[in-house]
């Protein structure tokens, strides 16, 4: 395993050498264990050049190296190569899977179902509470949630996973390490004892713009599908969304109040094909995953005859909470059956809450 490592953490640090001719000498291998092996006529005939080839194999192990193998022997996390079983062969037959993982908590959750829950980093109060119930009941039909611990839609996911009494996974644009944002310090503390955390960069780099892209690609390909909860027109999530699709996941997006500028980028995705999401029943069903252990469903309000409407003052705005407690529904169903009433006119989704229109 040292071997193998070395041979590509060696060539990793070529000049001219990037992630794209990684991947494609990997492909071209079939497998890590094949480099060390290699000759230099073997090496040649793949298509290195020579200054490559010469460099590569002068090329020093260095501290960070020795890092990268004593992370290895901590309790609690590892190393996980794209040769390895417990790979995710969703993330693996990605042309650009990372060569390996740094993780911390625990593996065993990448052989669950894994649906990513990606959108706004200041969500609406109905965005943030939808994705949380929504992540709890995935997580109680067995489902781990993936997101990549952001402010917003992404914690809100995690915790919701969590409070369902599931696993849920962080994919980091740091090292594993690292705690970003450092707000989500408890929440990450909770993900490393009872989820998993992930990351293709070397432990201790600090969150920079450029990683955040790979770490959406990984997000995305880990997953059979990723819900965008909140997006605007230019959101990351919308990125996050297009890798999916050209990954072959499925797409899905939670509807807002068309007056929303956070739900535009969503808008955007249904009509361009997403699935339209209501509630974690809706994910299952589409990802046949209903035999699972799906969450119990309310029976869903009649547009003709609304009752939710006597609940709301047509005046003043109402919030979520209020709303459930008067009802006494769960929060999936009411947020499912208020945006059929404010699709049909009845009322229309304010900061704080809801207000009565008719």
């Amino acid at each position: 395993m040292d071997e193998l490592l070395s041979a590509w953490w060696r060539l990793r640090q070529v000049r001219g050498v990037g992630a794209t001719t990684l991947y494609q000498l990997r492909d071209l291998l079939g497998s890590l264990d094949a480099l060390p092996a290699c000759s230099t006529s073997d090496l040649l005939a793949l298509g290195l050049k020579p200054a490559v080839v010469q460099q590569f194999q002068q090329q020093p192990l260095t501290a960070a190296f020795d890092a990268l193998l004593e992370w290895q022997k901590t309790p609690g996390q590892g190393l996980l190569t794209c040769d390895d079983p417990c790979y995710p062969p969703a993330l693996a037959s990605l042309t650009d899977a990372p060569l390996w993982l740094y993780w911390r908590g625990n593996p065993v959750v990448l052989q669950q179902p894994l649906v990513a829950m990606v959108g706004s980093r200041n969500p609406t109060p109905y965005a943030r509470d939808w994705a949380r119930q929504c992540a709890a009941d995935l997580a109680r039909a067995g489902v781990c949630v993936v997101s990549g611990l952001a402010l917003g839609i992404d914690g809100a996911a995690h915790q919701g996973a969590l409070e369902g009494a599931g696993s849920t996974i962080a994919v980091l644009g740091c090292g594993a390490d690292v705690v970003y944002p450092k707000r989500h310090r408890p929440l990450y503390e909770q993900i490393y004892q009872r989820g998993l955390i992930l990351s293709e960069l070397p432990e201790g780099t600090q969150p920079q713009a450029s990683f955040f892209p790979g770490r959406n690609r990984i997000v995305s390909g880990l997953c059979g599908a990723v819900i965008v909860v909140e997006a605007a027109t230019k959101s990351g999530s919308l990125i996050t969304a297009r890798l999916a699709a050209q990954q072959g996941r499925d797409v899905m997006a939670l509807p807002g109040a068309v007056t929303n500028p956070l739900a535009a980028g969503c808008h955007q995705l249904i009509r361009d094909g997403a699935l339209l999401v209501r509630d974690a029943t809706d994910v299952l069903q589409e990802l046949d995953m209903l035999c699972l252990t799906p969450p119990a469903s309310e029976p869903a309000l009649q547009p003709s005859v609304p009752p939710l409407v006597t609940e709301l003052d047509f005046a003043s705005t109402t919030s979520l909470d209020v709303l459930a407690i008067r009802t006494g529904e769960s929060v999936s169903s009411l947020m499912a059956n208020l945006l059929e009433l404010e699709l049909e006119g009845w009322l229309v989704q304010e900061p704080g809450g809801y207000r009565r229109l008719r």
